[in-house]
């Protein structure tokens, strides 16, 4: 036996602690800004937003990319899809300053938006040495705008990491100096998380606080901006009082005591990677997914023994409700959870999608539970797999390519499904798939290898990094993260070469982004930080003042 190897009679316990969300206390939770109260009000604003875009596009190109540019990233733009893409179509023909901010913001707003454009125009910034001209450092405002727009580089784009190491050295140096409130403020933002890599539902809260604060902005759009906000908020509050009825008839918590109780972190995780208001059925799929998905995290990585995990195994994959006559009694009410919301889901794309998608929900189960079931011979048989074996594994058992498929299928219409699109999602090989699901894994791992290893989960992607390359903890880390930057470029280059279906782009996109937001502080589901309760707050629970400061 290996020294790690663990003995078959433990039953492990992970001291996870109880939820800090009283379902009661959600059901019984209201912010008074249902829809059908504010509708008038929101389509009065739209309309006055759609003019101020009509009538932007007669001044000057900056002023009309800074627009469109808040209108993002104020969570609005989802409204004007059409204008904004018409709106920067014409500005490809049209004469764009040459100062950097204009430039950069030009740049980053094209990319942002599927256009093409080339990084080479960038290189009227290179000294003779093909580097960024040193007396660029005195336009923080240009810089910064530089730096933001780093993050949309692709694989290859050399400029773009000279940008990157150019423009991050200055801003970090600029924090030394006194500065405006609101440039401080995104500047220490940036610098934590890029723009293009924050969550738009969390980054629109609070760029809603800075746009108020500047002396150019638009009444209008801001109230827009602080309505849509809570009226979105009002609808997600909804769905989570509908889950947290589900979920406590469910009696998870009496059933599985050592599990961890997330319902809503995970409502947080579907929100995140679906958050237009249009696709609520999706949303509450993948929510119940992802509690369920959690509750038999903890089944194979803690409380299961090794024979009764690979019932659980054969059980899911011949997928037979029959099969849980030959399960651990315990095991059977989490089994039985997973068919009636597949059940659910299947039906309600029979009759809005006219076709059976079983057999990829089906395929994508046994495909997640084989990992687990891997990962848990490793744990019992005290094998550390080498960095690529854990890799190729780890990407499965992070739950993407499930949740992705879940909401891939939850926001196609019969107009938009196509054999084509199909091919994207069917291949467990596919590198939407893959490249989703592997940023997920290693920010995951990132953030949770210490709390890992204390319980006894030696397998991790530092743990088999330092052991395959005998490298120290820090060497690990620094290699983990330079494997995120690259799959971020290799995503964007996905997404840029138009090859993937927009509603694939649109879920890959910000399946990352949740990822990267809820393991940037800690453990989104085990540890409930005070962080985290703010965001949960902020998120569904508390809506922003309609009155102007």
């Amino acid at each position: 036996m290996e020294p790690n190897a663990m003995q078959v009679s433990e039953r492990r316990t992970a001291g996870f602690l109880p939820t800090v969300w009283d379902p009661d206390l959600i059901i019984s939770s209201s912010t008074g800004y249902k829809y059908e109260s504010h509708a008038t009000r929101v389509e009065q604003l739209k309309q006055a937003t759609k003019t101020l875009l009509e009538s932007t596009k007669d001044t000057t190109p900056h002023v009309l990319l800074s627009l469109i540019d808040a209108i993002h990233r104020l969570g609005v733009a989802y409204h004007f899809e059409e204008e904004i893409k018409e709106a920067l179509t014409n500005l490809l023909n049209s004469m764009i300053p040459n100062d950097l901010s204009t430039i950069a913001l030009h740049f980053r707003l094209l990319r942002q938006n599927g256009l093409t454009i080339s990084s080479e125009v960038f290189n009227k910034f290179l000294d003779q040495d093909g580097k960024f001209m040193d007396n660029l450092r005195e336009d923080l405002k240009g810089v910064l705008s530089l730096y933001e727009a780093s993050y949309l580089g692709i694989p290859g784009e050399d400029i773009l990491e000279e940008a990157n190491n150019f423009s991050t050295r200055h801003v970090k140096s600029s924090l030394m100096k006194k500065l405006e409130r609101n440039i401080s403020e995104q500047i220490q933002l940036s610098l934590e998380v890029p723009g293009y890599q924050r969550l738009p539902w969390i980054d629109a809260r609070n760029f809603i606080n800075v746009y108020q604060r500047d002396k150019s902005k638009s009444l209008l759009l801001l109230e827009l901006a602080k309505l849509d906000y809570n009226v979105v908020q009002s609808l997600h509050l909804e769905e989570l009082k509908e889950l947290a009825k589900w979920w406590k008839d469910m009696n998870f918590k009496e059933k599985y005591p050592f599990s961890r109780d997330r319902l809503v972190e995970g409502y947080f995780y579907s929100m995140g990677c679906v958050p237009h208001p249009q696709f609520s059925t999706c949303r509450k799929s993948m929510a119940k997914l992802t509690v369920v998905a959690t509750v038999l995290d903890d089944i194979y990585d803690v409380y299961g023994h090794l024979d009764e995990l690979e019932k659980l195994t054969d059980a899911i994959s011949c997928w037979d409700l029959k099969a849980v006559e030959n399960l651990p009694e315990y095991m059977r009410p989490c089994y039985i959870a997973i068919h009636e919301h597949v059940k659910e889901m299947v039906e309600d794309a029979s009759e809005r999608l006219g076709m059976d998608i079983l057999p990829y929900i089906k395929q994508n189960w046994v495909i997640y539970t084989r990992g687990y079931m891997e990962e848990s011979r490793w744990i019992y048989s005290g094998y550390i797999p080498t960095f690529d074996e854990y890799l190729e594994n780890g990407v499965r058992t992070i739950g993407a390519p499930l949740a992705t498929t879940y909401a891939f299928f939850g926001t196609l219409d019969r107009d938009n499904i196509s054999k084509y699109s199909l091919e994207w999602i069917q291949s467990p090989d596919s590198e939407f798939l893959y490249l989703a699901a592997l940023i997920g894994r290693l920010y995951d791992d990132l953030l949770t290898s210490e709390d890992e290893m204390e319980r006894g989960e030696v397998v991790n992607a530092i743990k088999c990094y330092m052991v395959q390359e005998r490298a120290s903890e820090e060497e690990a880390r620094d290699h983990i993260k330079g494997l995120i930057s690259d799959a971020w470029r290799k995503l964007n280059r996905l997404i840029a070469s138009k090859s993937l279906p927009k509603c694939l782009s649109d879920i890959a996109l910000n399946t990352a982004r949740c990822w990267q937001h809820m393991y940037k502080k800690g453990d989104w589901f085990s540890v409930q930080s005070e962080a985290h309760k703010d965001t949960i707050i902020s998120s569904f629970l508390e809506p922003i003042p309609m009155e102007q400061k």
